[in-house]
């Protein structure tokens, strides 16, 4: 089955500055299923939406929003709060809110919490405290660990060497997804994920042929792209033609093939 969901990264930053509230308006327009969207915060304590720690060599934990928004607006774009994304997706699009930092779990929660269906969204990190916070005191949210060679190399030779649930003993965790970089697919971990059920998302998906593919590996639950209007386009590609091969009503074209 075709069951992907497309996960815009950073809304879609293909089109529009990623990060923004213009990416994210394109990812609903495109119709991907979730805006994939990064969470920092400022010295005056406001949660935003952006994914680098640094802006104009100046540390985003070093300036207010204010002063933030100042510089942005001098590189043609403005920092959008988490607020106005809850604001903008809500009822519209799901979410998958990536922590880039720790220390800050309770405010993201309470926040996201205030504007979101529980079922609507997920929580991305690469740090494992912050996950097992969530997890511990919202036991019902989704959870995503995020791993990748650069980042984490140590936790998927874990997860190569004893495979899912002694993996999860080992560093006290047990996410819901495992959110791969690409190029961690060729050490096998799509199989071991599949073997105990483990939902994936893979990410960043730009290239059309592994977009295709991976839209046809049924071991993927997700696709993170800059593309959501390509992925969803060879989306509706596989599907007109599974419905062709098929005999089937076409949901695509919304006639008998």
């Amino acid at each position: 089955m075709l069951t992907n969901k497309i996960i815009a990264h950073r809304g879609a930053s293909n089109c529009a500055k990623e990060n923004t509230i213009e990416a994210y308006e394109k990812a609903i327009e495109f119709g991907a299923d979730f805006i994939e969207f990064d969470v920092r915060i400022t010295k005056d304590g406001v949660l935003i939406s952006h994914h680098d720690p640094m802006i104009a060599n100046q540390a985003i934990s070093q300036l207010s929003f204010a002063e933030i928004n100042c510089i942005a607006g001098h590189q043609g774009f403005r920092v959008p709060t988490v607020e106005e994304v809850l604001r903008l997706s809500r009822n519209r699009i799901k979410l998958a809110v990536e922590l880039k930092e720790e220390g800050y779990e309770e405010k993201v929660m309470a926040l996201v919490m205030e504007y979101i269906k529980i079922d609507d969204f997920v929580i991305l990190s690469f740090n494992v405290s912050s996950l097992r916070w969530i997890k511990l005191n919202y036991p019902k949210v989704k959870t995503g660990l995020l791993l990748s060679k650069k980042k984490n190399n140590f936790l998927i030779i874990l997860l190569r060497v004893f495979g899912i649930w002694v993996f999860h003993k080992l560093i006290r965790l047990t996410p819901d997804i495992l959110a791969l970089h690409w190029e961690t697919l060729k050490f096998g971990l799509l199989k071991i994920a599949a073997k105990q059920g483990k939902p994936v998302f893979v990410w960043t998906v730009n290239d059309q042929k592994m977009i295709g593919e991976l839209l046809n590996d049924n071991r993927v639950h997700g696709i993170i792209t800059d593309k959501p209007d390509l992925a969803r386009q060879l989306l509706a590609n596989a599907l007109r033609a599974r419905y062709a091969n098929s005999g089937q009503w076409s949901a695509v074209s919304g006639q008998q093939t």
